[in-house]
C-alpha cells in the first residue's frame, strides 16, 4: 500500500542551480522547463529513496509523455492533476534557461551579424583612410550598431526560446508595439508584467502556449494594470484558463479590444460586469462550450462585433420561443460570428441568428446539419433564413442571390404554411421559420402549381430530370437535376461548366422540344423552377451566350 509521505528533504521553497552560476535563473518548484520538445512543471526537487543524486519532479503537459501519478515505490513524492502524467528527470535533462532580453539580442542581434560585421568593416577602413590612421581600432563600433539597430524593432517574435523571465528589454528596445512570447517557460504573470512595464508602447501580446498560475488577487492585477494601458490585443490559447481566469485576468487590460482564448477550458462562462468594456473582438475556439445559454451570457459586452466560436460543441442555437424575428437586446453591435466545424444539427438553430440585430457575416461550414443539403442549397437556406446577412463563408450576397434565395425559401415552404397556418401546428411552423411572414409581404405567396409538395413516398432519385446540355460550339454534357432547380441555378451551373468564347454576360438557356419538331423554349425567367417550364428527363438544354 502507497505510504503518503513527502520526504524531509523535499521543500516547496527549495531550488535548484541545474548546473549554473549564482546569478543565473534557478529552477524552483512551480518553475515551467522543457526536455527535448516536452512541456512540464516541476512538481518536486529533491532525493528519492533508493536512488542518488537530486531530481526534478515533473508532471508534463502531454500526460502520455509522464510514467505515474508522483510516486515510486510506494512513497508519494508530488501528486498530478491527470493521472500518469508525473515523471523524475535529472537536472541535466533540463534546457537551458533564457531571459527575453536574450532571446532578442540572440535572435535579432545575430540575424545579420555577417552582413553588419562587413558593413562596419568597410566603414572602419573609411575612417582610418580620412584619419590617415591605419592602425586604430574602433571599440565598440558594433554594439553601437547592433543597438542602434534594435532600438528601431517595433515587432518582436521569439518564440519558443524557454524564456522564463523578463530581463533588460527596455535597453534593447524600447519602443517594441507587438511582441510575441509564445510558446515559453513563464510560471505566472509576475513575469509578464514586468516584461511590459518595460514597453509603454506595447498595443500587442502573445503569451498563448504558456502555463502561468495565476496567483493575484484582482485588486493587485487591476494594481498592476498601469503596465498595460496600451494593449489593445492579447492572445491567451492554450494556456489551460477557464473563463473565471479570464475575467480575472482582464483586470490587467483596461483598453484591450481583442481577446484570443482559443483551446483553453472554458465550458462556463460568467457575465463580465467590471472590466471588457472596450472588448470588440473574443475567440474562444476549440472550447469545450456546449449549451448556447452561456454563449448568451456574453451578450450584454456592449461593444462587441466579432465573436468566434469555431471547433466547440454547440448543438442548438436558441435565444428565445417568440414565434416572429423581433429583435434582441443582446449582440447589440455582434457583426461577424464564427460558427465553422460546431455539431449544430437542426434549421431553425439557422433562424434564431435573425434575430441579431446586426449580423452581416455568417462562417458556417462542416456542421451536421448542412449534410442534409448539397452546399449551394444549404447556403440558400442561410442566405433566407437571415435578412440582416451580407456575406456568408466569406462570398458577398447579392441583391439577385438573396432575391433568389428568399424566393425558393418560400416555395419550399410554402405549401406546408398554407396548411399549418390555421393548425395547432401553426406556432411550430413559426418558431422555425420566424421571417417567413415577412418573406409573404415582400414576395407574396407564388401560384399554387409553383410551390414544392413533398410526396410521403417519393425518392430522391425519382425526382431527378436527366437533360443533356450542349453548348453553340457542340460540347455536350449529361446530367441529373431536381425538377425544383431553379433556372438561376442551372445557369450559374452553364457559367461554369462552358466557356464563355470571348463573350461577356450571363449564358441564355434554351429547352429544345423534340416533340415540337425542335422547337426552342426560351428559359427567360430565372426565378421559376424547372418544371414551370414543363422540362422533362430527356430534353435537350441549349446553352447560348449573348
Amino acid at each position: 500500500m502507497p505510504v503518503n509521505i513527502i520526504p524531509k528533504f523535499f521543500n516547496g521553497a527549495m531550488e535548484s542551480r541545474n548546473g549554473i552560476e549564482d546569478d543565473e535563473i534557478q529552477i524552483h518548484v512551480g518553475s515551467r522547463i522543457k526536455c527535448n520538445d516536452d512541456f512540464g512543471t516541476v512538481k518536486f526537487i529533491g532525493e528519492i529513496q533508493g536512488y542518488k543524486g537530486i531530481w526534478y519532479g515533473v508532471e508534463w503537459d502531454d500526460p502520455s509523455r509522464g510514467k505515474h501519478d508522483g510516486a515510486v515505490d510506494g512513497i508519494w513524492y508530488f501528486n498530478t492533476s491527470k493521472p500518469g502524467a508525473g515523471t523524475f528527470i535529472r537536472p541535466n535533462k533540463v534546457a537551458p534557461f533564457r531571459t527575453c532580453a536574450e532571446a532578442i539580442r540572440k535572435y535579432y542581434g545575430d540575424r545579420e551579424d555577417e552582413k553588419v560585421a562587413a558593413h562596419c568593416r568597410t566603414v572602419i577602413n573609411e575612417w582610418k583612410r580620412e584619419m590617415k590612421a591605419p592602425f586604430i581600432e574602433m571599440v565598440g563600433f558594433e554594439k553601437i550598431h547592433q543597438k542602434q539597430k534594435l532600438d528601431r524593432l517595433l515587432e518582436v517574435c521569439v518564440r519558443d526560446q524557454n524564456i522564463v523571465v523578463a530581463g533588460n528589454v527596455a535597453e534593447l528596445c524600447p519602443n517594441v508595439r507587438s511582441l510575441d512570447v509564445s510558446r515559453n517557460l513563464f510560471s505566472n504573470w509576475r513575469e509578464v508584467i514586468q516584461l511590459s512595464a518595460q514597453l509603454p508602447d506595447l498595443r500587442e501580446l502573445d503569451v498563448s502556449k504558456n502555463r502561468m498560475a495565476i496567483d493575484m488577487s484582482e485588486e493587485s492585477l487591476a494594481q498592476n494594470s498601469t503596465h498595460f494601458e496600451g494593449l489593445e490585443k492579447i492572445n491567451i490559447s492554450v494556456c489551460d484558463y477557464e473563463w473565471e481566469d479570464i475575467l480575472s485576468l482582464s483586470h490587467l487590460w483596461p483598453e484591450i479590444k481583442e481577446i484570443v482564448a482559443a483551446y483553453n477550458n472554458v465550458k462556463t462562462i460568467i457575465p463580465p460586469k467590471l472590466t471588457l468594456y472596450n472588448l470588440t473582438t473574443l475567440r474562444l475556439d476549440g472550447n469545450p462550450i456546449s449549451d448556447w445559454a452561456e454563449i448568451m451570457k456574453l451578450g450584454r459586452i456592449g461593444n462587441l462585433k466579432t465573436l468566434s466560436l469555431n471547433d466547440c460543441e454547440i448543438q442548438r442555437i436558441r435565444f428565445n420561443d417568440n414565434q416572429d424575428n423581433t429583435k434582441l437586446d443582446i449582440f447589440e453591435r455582434l457583426e461577424t460570428l464564427f460558427l465553422n466545424r460546431n455539431k449544430v444539427d437542426d434549421w431553425r438553430s439557422l433562424s434564431e441568428l435573425d434575430k441579431l440585430k446586426c449580423l452581416k457575416k455568417l462562417y458556417f461550414l462542416k456542421n451536421p446539419i448542412q449534410n442534409s443539403e448539397d452546399y449551394d442549397t444549404g447556403s440558400q437556406l442561410i442566405i433566407a433564413k437571415i435578412g440582416s446577412l451580407q456575406e456568408l463563408n466569406c462570398t458577398q450576397i447579392t441583391r439577385e442571390a438573396r432575391r433568389g434565395a428568399e424566393y425558393d425559401y418560400i416555395k419550399r415552404h410554402g405549401a406546408e404554411w398554407k396548411t399549418t397556418r390555421n393548425s395547432s401546428n401553426a406556432s411550430l411552423f413559426s418558431i422555425e421559420h420566424c421571417r417567413f411572414p415577412e418573406l409573404i409581404n415582400k414576395y407574396g405567396l407564388p401560384d399554387d402549381n409553383l410551390l414544392v409538395k413533398q410526396p410521403k413516398n417519393t425518392t430522391l432519385t425519382s425526382q431527378l430530370l436527366e437533360l443533356t446540355l450542349k453548348d453553340e460550339k457542340g460540347k455536350v454534357l449529361k446530367k441529373k437535376f431536381p425538377s425544383t432547380m431553379s433556372v438561376q441555378k442551372l445557369v450559374t451551373l452553364a457559367q461554369r461548366l462552358f466557356p464563355k468564347n470571348g463573350k461577356m454576360g450571363s449564358p441564355v438557356l434554351y429547352c429544345i422540344d423534340d416533340q415540337l419538331k425542335g422547337a426552342k423554349i426560351c428559359l427567360d425567367n430565372v426565378m421559376k423552377d424547372l418544371a414551370y417550364f414543363s422540362i422533362k428527363s430527356g430534353d435537350t438544354i441549349l446553352v447560348t451566350w449573348r
